[in-house]
């Protein structure tokens, strides 16, 4: 049974230990289509070795490596502090070897009834153990353990401050910078929109700054307003870790707290969260269920590790060699979802505002604004597609400062239409996830990575819980303090770079 028990043991262990990264139905398919595989190569060695119990072993003792390479390599690298010998040079050869010697082993043996019981009976406790785990185990045990920060669900909340409860609108603006990075690095006045904001009761951050310097860790740490456990500072963050970013996001504390407090949630970001879904599918640098699932396999970690080494010949990627700013029709294409999805936010944010209804409202609307493709020009006329999307595009300071006054029109459109059509007294929170990358001609310094914008407008006009140099963690817990009673700590302003 062995041989077949293998994969199963192989998707129940990894599906607990990615629980909430990979669908239920996905590591059902999965099972089946590792079970075919493995029955495929039984009937192909059996062909060679006209023996059953000679060929399931040899398929198990392939199989193991071919399951677990991803688990010995790690262990090999991180427990054992020996990162050569995991080197794929000197542990692929090993591997190679081992599997040449047990198949000798194997030709060589005539009584298999010791070996097929121990590993029957091994993986049969190792299938058992797990099994009585998942089955009588809460579930949030093993969700817990993929979310980046603690699940604290706060202690059921006490009335709110003001007898007419604010509607919370959190309008995020991907990749807008800060305004004294963009005078004093990019030489651009930018202090329009802050007048433009504080004349209509914003308190705008003299100095904010954001967490992390990419959107999925910066809002997961905004949203549970705290830092995400084992993601350091210039590090390269991994496939499996931004998967893991996304699903702390979707069970995030701030939301989940607005909803306990009765608030109707409203999602319009590219995120899921709670049992709302998200309006627009954005991969990041994710993977699929399927790959997650493979993750330790030796084909995903050949494929992810080192399979472009093998992208070269006749093998790579065919693009016009006479023109350098080639860019694929599919990668238009996916710009183009963006460009669309701002304009259903910001029409779904005006239809919202305008809604009366019988519980308060939180918003998180998530727009692409200014981040590249630079769409429009300041007066809202399209650019053309092929020159803005192509490697020059995404980083041409001119673009980009046409596109950011367009943005300012976007967000202050957006703003005067909530301040007047909210039949509550609205908090509006303005914020962005993240300062600018780089431009060209600009030197690249990760500081300014952080460098984000941040006002606020809350109906007293009362500030006085801000502090100019906050951080984008601080957000929610000032709101929650100030509105529903409660006592969250404050968070340590800190920013995180990621390598990439």
């Amino acid at each position: 049974m062995h041989c077949f028990l293998l994969p199963l043991f192989f998707v129940l262990h990894n599906y607990m230990q990615y629980y909430g990264l990979v669908p239920g139905p996905v590591a059902t398919s999965m099972l089946g289509t590792i079970e075919l595989i493995f029955m495929g190569a039984f009937v192909v060695v059996l062909l060679l070795s006209r023996n059953i119990n000679k060929s399931l072993l040899i398929v198990t003792a392939a199989g193991i490596p071919a399951l677990f390479y991803g688990v010995v390599k790690d262990f090999i690298s991180g427990t054992l502090q020996l990162p050569l010998l995991a080197k794929y040079t000197v542990l692929l050869p090993a591997v190679l070897v081992m599997e040449i010697i047990i198949m000798v082993w194997v030709s060589r043996k005539k009584d298999f009834r010791k070996i097929n019981f121990f590993l029957n009976l091994l993986l049969l406790v190792f299938i058992a153990m797990d099994g009585f785990l998942f089955f009588r185990s809460e579930n949030d045990l093993f969700l817990q353990q993929n979310l980046l920060t603690k699940k604290d669900t706060l202690a059921s909340p006490p009335a709110p401050v003001l007898a007419n409860t604010p509607d919370v609108y959190y309008l995020l603006f991907d990749c807008y910078p800060g305004t004294d990075f963009l005078q004093h690095y990019l030489g651009y006045d930018n202090m329009g929109l802050d007048s433009a904001l504080k004349e209509k009761g914003f308190h705008v951050l003299n100095h904010p700054s954001s967490n992390y310097n990419r959107t999925a860790f910066s809002m997961a740490a905004t949203l549970n307003f705290n830092y995400l456990k084992g993601i350091h500072s210039y590090t390269r963050v991994t496939a499996q870790q931004y998967k893991q970013t996304v699903l702390t996001v979707q069970y995030a504390s701030a939301p989940e707290y607005f909803q306990q407090c009765g608030y109707e949630l409203y999602n319009l970001s590219i995120f899921d969260i709670a049992a709302h879904p998200s309006m627009l599918k954005e991969s990041f640098l994710t993977l699929p269920g399927k790959n997650m699932l493979l993750y330790n396999t030796i084909s995903e970690r050949i494929r992810r590790d080192i399979g472009w080494n093998f992208t070269i010949g006749r093998f790579a990627r065919s693009r016009p060699a006479t023109d350098p700013n080639f860019v694929p029709p599919g990668v238009i294409s996916t710009f183009l979802h963006k460009r669309d999805f701002n304009h259903t936010v910001a029409d779904s944010l005006e239809k919202i505002a305008a809604q009366k209804t019988a519980r308060p409202k939180f918003i998180y609307a998530h727009l692409y604004l200014p981040h590249p493709p630079f769409f429009y020009d300041k007066d809202g006329k399209s650019n053309d597609i092929h020159e803005i999307t192509s490697p020059a595009g995404l980083v041409n300071k001119e673009l980009f400062f046409s596109y950011l006054q367009y943005s300012n029109k976007v967000m202050l459109s957006l703003a005067n239409h909530i301040l007047k059509e909210s039949s509550r007294p609205p908090v509006i929170i303005i914020q962005s996830d993240h300062g600018c990358r780089d431009f060209s001609g600009v030197p690249f310094i990760p500081a300014l990575c952080f460098t984000n914008y941040s006002a606020f407008y809350f109906p007293d006009k009362n500030y006085s819980m801000l502090y100019d140099s906050m951080s984008n963690v601080n957000t929610f817990p000032i709101v929650f303090n100030k509105y529903f009673n409660t006592h969250i700590p404050l968070a340590r302003d800190s920013s995180i770079f990621l390598g990439y």
